[in-house]
């Protein structure tokens, strides 16, 4: 595969330290807008946190610092103590992820930052991190609407049937793996790229 062909250790490192601030952001944003909902379960779950490995999934990690876009640990929700009860609880993430989105040109600055004030060297490592970072995110957003178990979206389904989460939680493993595989494959490719001049004015 020429991605991986293309790929260079300093590219996966950057894409590694992008997602351990997207897990960081990410998973904080979902667990304190589902406690303004009045839902305190992420809370309790120690998710409420810019600690990002408190967050991390590995296999979302992995697949992200190679192909652009991964996901972080499905966090568990109580749709019952939501104050718009399960839709409430299904539109948590999707907020949460929107919000992540608006982060991407809130990073030009800090690109702009660094290229005036940092060394040559560091601040060429710490703009491309950030860019990593802008394109991580966009990837990631897109992919977590898709409603499977183990992504953003796929709450949607514990949210509706709080009964079977135990029974769902046993799909993720199954459903992320053939996710994996699919991206691995090249039927679903990041999109960053293209969304990229519409979220930032140094793309």
């Amino acid at each position: 595969m020429s991605l991986l062909r293309d790929l260079t250790v300093g590219a996966l490192v950057s894409r590694l330290v992008a997602m351990l601030v997207l897990c960081a952001l990410l998973g904080l944003l979902t667990a304190l807008l589902a406690r303004i909902l009045g839902d305190r379960r992420p809370q309790f779950d120690g998710r409420l946190t810019l600690n990002p490995f408190a967050h991390l999934a590995v296999g979302g990690a992995l697949v992200a610092a190679v192909f652009g876009m991964g996901w972080i640990r499905q966090m568990r929700f109580d749709p019952s103590a939501n104050r718009f009860g399960p839709a409430g609880t299904a539109l948590v993430p999707i907020v949460a992820l929107l919000l992540l989105a608006l982060t991407v040109p809130l990073v030009d600055p800090l690109r702009s930052l660094a290229v005036s004030l940092l060394p040559r060297t560091t601040g060429y490592a710490v703009v491309y991190t950030l860019l990593q970072y802008q394109q991580l995110a966009l990837g990631t957003c897109l992919l977590n609407l898709l409603p499977l178990p183990g992504l953003a979206a796929g709450a949607i389904w514990t949210a509706l049937r709080p009964d079977k989460e135990k029974r769902i939680a046993l799909l993720e493993p199954l459903a992320l793996g053939l996710l994996a595989a699919v991206i691995v494959a090249g039927l679903i490719s990041s999109p960053a790229r293209l969304l990229m001049p519409y979220f930032s004015a140094l793309a």
